[in-house]
């Protein structure tokens, strides 16, 4: 069986030069998405890097199972939002189209154009055109001329199309990217270091296939797991991101008003039969996905309506939670708006929670925020200030620094209220209501990104480039994630991979990320914490369940999962660890950390 060779298409900005390379032996280490990205992170960015600097890198990763578990997409840069290793997730189909158009490495953006640019890749053809005309459009505006651009030039209009919008262009440090709208690599501030290139865009049609080492096996295995996940796609395919809104409200695990409350009657989203008979339209899939998890809905009435959008599990904890943004009709509002502005709602949410938590308590003045009441819920206001945060107009250019930056420009008095760790927003998880989430917030090397996706496992699938929703299924289904993995990495790449490799090429990305963090000034045993609300702060549950988080408790939580993860009790890697699984070209720029 022959075994699978892995092309990256890299292309330079600063030059216009492009290539394809052959980088098998780095996808057989690293496997590509999460674990490849930070890999080329440590190549390719020397430490200390600007991240909105031309030396950044962009790359647009896809794993050898893309578009056969799900397809997404891992982002990679070093994050302009933290200085730590940046990472964001995008599903639906622009992954798997770069498979179809030859890349299946994915796409490495490096340098910067002189003037807006977006790329047109068209199977081996690639071409740099000019996006000046498209500068300054929302998300939804460029994609829809752009694609009356392109479709001029095209047999097919199937093309996939990733695009910024002003919150990219003018170097917000929580923008995000968009696919196709409703898709997002939001995290991280993915969408900012596009816009430092000055790419607007890119656009992918292709007509290659996949590849597979064995095709007929593949397919045996993808049938055995549709069949054998029946329930979960049924589940799924009705409720969408929003079917784990209920239980996360009445156990006290989502945070409201900026992590004061365990629980308000203004912010419960936990009946989501209404949200399926009032909004629903339709249940959408990425590409090659039996689940459908991605439920569009359509805020029909006046004055906000007709809008269309996803009701996301984690949107709705920032917004309607933490910010008291009363129920689903302003909720299907927002989202798309800030969407349409390429902003990541998640972390946008967390500035402007922070914002309001110190304007209620006196610190900010109504003249320090251009006039704006920014009083909880205020729709009107939100929608003004984030605006501003977009486009950086007065207030709005210091909230567009994030919650590592903006408060060293507000003043001390205002840091307590900024609940954060690394700089990243908690919004959408309150760690008073789970101690696994509380120190999965906390361990990320990448900052919160939600409780456990620094776990090992996660970032294997990150890799993959897999749905991690699918995760439950493919334990019921195979027995175990390795096992699954085993068949279907030797299947699709003619790998010789046993379930006892398993953990080390688990850990092996991990370790990268983590390693490339430190590199950047990250300290675990410093760092993986939270903010002292958590900690000395009580809220109560629906049912008036007290929730504090223990600091002793916590840190012993905290050491296990290191113990679990095969880090020191400093949280770090040792030496022989490195060395073992061929990383030990890390150790130089480390020793002085890890001795």
């Amino acid at each position: 069986m022959a075994r699978m060779t892995f092309r990256l298409l890299e292309v330079n900005l600063s030059t216009g030069s492009q290539k394809t390379s052959d980088i098998t032996n780095l996808v057989e280490n690293y496997v590509g998405g999460r674990g490849l990205g930070a890999k080329l992170l440590w190549d390719r960015v020397p430490a200390g890097t600007d991240p909105l600097s031309p030396e950044n890198i962009l790359y647009f990763g896809i794993g050898p199972l893309t578009g056969i578990f799900g397809s997404i997409v891992n982002v990679s840069a070093k994050s302009p939002l933290t200085l730590l290793r940046g990472q964001s997730n995008m599903s639906g189909h622009f992954g798997t189209e770069l498979i179809y158009a030859g890349y299946n490495a994915g796409l490495l953006v490096t340098g910067k154009a002189s003037k807006p640019v977006y790329l047109l890749i068209r199977d081996g053809d690639v071409e740099i055109k000019d996006a000046s005309h498209l500068w300054g459009k929302t998300v939804a505006d460029t994609q829809y001329h752009l694609r009356q651009e392109i479709r001029k030039s095209l047999d097919d209009q199937n093309l996939r199309l990733v695009s910024i919008g002003p919150g990219g262009e003018n170097l917000v440090r929580n923008a995000d990217i968009a696919h196709d709208f409703y898709h997002h690599a939001a995290r991280l501030g993915m969408g900012a270091v596009m816009g430092s290139k000055n790419l607007k865009a890119v656009a992918v049609k292709g007509s290659q296939a996949p590849g597979y080492a064995d095709p007929q096996k593949v397919w045996k295995i993808i049938k055995d797991f549709f069949n054998g996940a029946r329930l979960y796609k049924a589940e799924n395919r009705r409720w969408g991101h929003s079917v784990s809104m209920s239980a996360r409200y009445y156990q006290g695990r989502e945070g409201i008003k900026n992590k004061q409350l365990g629980w308000d009657p203004i912010c419960d989203l936990s009946n989501a039969v209404k949200l399926e008979q009032k909004y629903k339209i339709w249940s959408d899939s990425c590409s090659l996905c039996m689940v459908g998890c991605k439920v569009p809905y359509m805020r029909r009435d006046p004055p906000l309506g007709p809008v269309v959008g996803e009701m996301r599990h984690d949107d709705a904890g920032g917004w309607n939670a933490n910010v008291m943004i009363p129920g689903f009709d302003t909720q299907l509002y927002l989202t798309p708006f800030l969407d349409n502005l390429g902003l990541d709602n998640e972390d946008v949410s967390g500035v402007v929670a922070w914002a309001m938590e110190c304007y209620d308590r006196g610190i900010f003045k109504r003249e320090d925020l251009d006039g704006i009441d920014l009083t909880w819920g205020n729709l009107a206001a939100i929608c003004q200030l984030v605006t501003k945060i977009a486009y950086r107009q007065g207030i709005g250019d210091v909230l567009a620094e994030g919650l590592k930056f903006a408060p060293q420009k507000m003043g001390e008095a205002s840091r307590r209220y900024a609940i954060t760790s690394k700089g990243v927003a908690i919004t959408s998880n309150e760690a008073r209501g789970s101690m696994s989430d509380a120190v999965g917030l906390a361990v990320n090397p990448c900052g919160e990104l939600h409780g456990g996706r620094g776990d090992p496992e996660r970032v294997i699938f990150d890799s993959l480039t897999t749905c991690t929703f699918l995760r439950t299924s493919i334990r019921d289904v195979f027995g175990s994630v390795a096992d699954w993995g085993e068949q279907m990495l030797n299947a699709a790449s003619g790998w010789n991979l046993s379930a006892k490799d398993w953990p080390d090429l688990m850990h092996r990305g991990a370790l990268m990320e983590r390693c490339y963090s430190v590199r950047e000034g990250y300290l675990p045993y410093r760092d993986d914490t939270l903010p002292d609300r958590f900690f000395e702060e009580t809220i109560h549950t629906k049912y008036g369940k007290p929730m504090k988080l223990d600091k002793n408790q916590f840190l012993e939580q905290r050491a296990i999962w290191y113990k679990a993860a095969g880090l020191t009790d400093k949280g770090l890697p040792t030496q022989d660890t490195l060395k073992r699984l061929g990383m030990d070209f890390v150790i130089p720029q480390l020793k002085d950390v890890l001795t």
